[in-house]
């Protein structure tokens, strides 16, 4: 029977989490902001609080840790949409996963004194150095899988900007494309896909991705005078595309862009992007 103290049992966690949420943003090529990172990583943290219980069986602790993943990944990066939410979920929980399987091969293989794993949860008492050096280590391993994961598709490379517009703000994943040259004014455009912006902007102005004439629904509204159309060319000919300034766009270094979001019907990348923007917008 091995002696758990919480402290160490929660501390220990916590850590795991961290680590855990920082291998997700690597695989994914997106970054959480440090405040919701540390908030998911506490609840992470006291979720070990779990391994006091009685077994569960296997379905129902399935769905708790599922239920959990989808708790921490919410906290973290917030929801956007639900196809990514859920890619993000699945990601998490397969990540945990695979954790769990090395947790569970070394207690098979070694049975460290000081281990105890139940209900999916880890315990080890650990020395300071231990953890440290097995978190270098791992940091390693997921840098090293992102990046081989990523190094034949330098062409779709990623980044996440955080949109605001009426008090409200989204995360956007963007594929810089060297195609995109939209521009208007001489200010970069950003194509993105409408359906993302949903509870952002006016569903008039949504629609209006297909069909401009749903903009006649803003009339006196502070919409609109806010469009302007922005006349893009594709393989199925010119269009013109409704295009909005943000409040604030934000890059992942904490730079403010100056750019106009232009809504189109085209999904990116299979709905892996919401949208495409100019490799120069993210240039020093």
């Amino acid at each position: 029977m091995v002696e758990i103290y919480l402290d160490v049992l929660i501390g220990l966690n916590l850590y795991i989490t961290h680590a855990l949420l920082s291998c997700c943003e690597w695989l994914r090529h997106t970054k959480a902001p440090p405040l919701r990172k540390g908030f998911s990583s506490l609840i992470g943290g006291l979720s070990s609080l779990l391994i006091l219980c009685p077994d569960l069986p296997f379905a129902a602790l399935t769905a708790v840790r599922l239920g959990l993943a989808g708790l921490l990944v919410l906290i973290a990066f917030g929801f956007g949409d639900w196809r990514r939410f859920i890619r993000q979920v699945i990601l998490f929980f397969l990540v945990n996963f695979l954790f769990a399987g090395v947790m569970i091969g070394c207690w098979m293989l070694f049975t460290p004194p000081g281990m105890a794993i139940r209900n999916g949860v880890i315990y080890l008492h650990l020395s300071a150095l231990t953890l440290i050096l097995a978190t270098i280590a791992a940091s390693l391993a997921a840098r090293g899988l992102s990046w081989l994961l990523w190094r034949q598709r330098p062409e779709r490379l990623m980044e996440e900007v955080r949109l605001q517009m009426d008090g409200r703000a989204c995360a956007l994943h963007l594929l810089v494309d060297t195609g995109n040259r939209l521009t208007s004014g001489g200010v970069p455009v950003i194509a993105c896909t409408a359906s993302r912006l949903a509870g952002l902007a006016p569903e008039a102005v949504l629609r209006a991705a297909e069909d401009l004439s749903a903009l006649a629904e803003l009339s006196g509204s502070r919409w609109a005078s806010r469009i302007r159309p922005v006349s893009c060319e594709t393989a199925a000919g010119r269009k013109l595309l409704p295009a909005f300034q943000p409040d604030q766009l934000t890059a992942r270094d904490g730079r403010q862009l100056h750019c106009l979001i232009a809504l189109t019907d085209s999904i990116f990348c299979d709905g892996e992007a919401d949208g495409a923007a100019p490799p120069e917008l993210f240039q020093s």
